[in-house]
């Protein structure tokens, strides 16, 4: 028994007397874990969005909407991404400038929304996102049908690096329909 231990403490006295070298370095395993947190983080932070806030007031569902553009919102994803999700509803839309309020318009898609620049993970500089988004279907009398809103996820920040597809698809069904999506 004392044959078999006698090389191993040989090998550990050795390596105790060579500077800088080790049998074991931790660094590879601590780099190991520090990627696939990056990893994780990407992944959760780029998870679909969801509706929050919905009312919906139950009447039939549109079959177009007319959406007045907010030139306060400074995403030019937004306007796009509404349409792809209203045509995925088959909803066709049409955009119009704030001061316009053409009579053939039964339905209007009011939306505002928060811009906020972060650096994604991966990478240093900064970009864009969406970080809130709010919905409101409305009468051409102004009455509301329908309200819905996009907000990233609290501590995760889940969806924060999302499209912006992604964020608001589900907050446009949710507003045709009163669920998420």
């Amino acid at each position: 028994m004392h044959t078999r231990a006698l090389p191993l403490l040989f090998a550990i006295g050795l390596s105790q007397t060579l500077s800088g070298c080790a049998l074991f370095s931790f660094e590879p395993a601590i780099e190991l874990a520090k990627a696939s947190g990056l990893v994780v983080s990407h992944v959760v932070s780029t998870a679909p969005g969801h509706a929050t806030n919905t009312v919906h007031h139950a009447g039939t569902r549109p079959s177009s909407v007319c959406i007045t553009h907010n030139p306060m919102v400074s995403s030019s994803e937004v306007v796009p991404a509404l349409q792809m999700a209203l045509a995925q509803a088959g909803v066709s839309s049409r955009v119009y400038a704030a001061d316009t309020t053409p009579l053939a318009c039964p339905v209007w898609l009011q939306y505002s929304g928060t811009v906020t620049w972060d650096a994604p993970p991966f990478r240093s500089e900064p970009k864009a996102y969406l970080a809130t988004a709010q919905l409101t279907l409305r009468t051409m009398h102004g009455e509301v049908l329908a309200s819905s809103a996009y907000n990233v996820d609290g501590m995760f920040e889940s969806s924060k690096w999302a499209t912006t597809q992604d964020k608001l698809s589900p907050v446009v069904q949710a507003l045709l329909t009163g669920f998420g999506g």
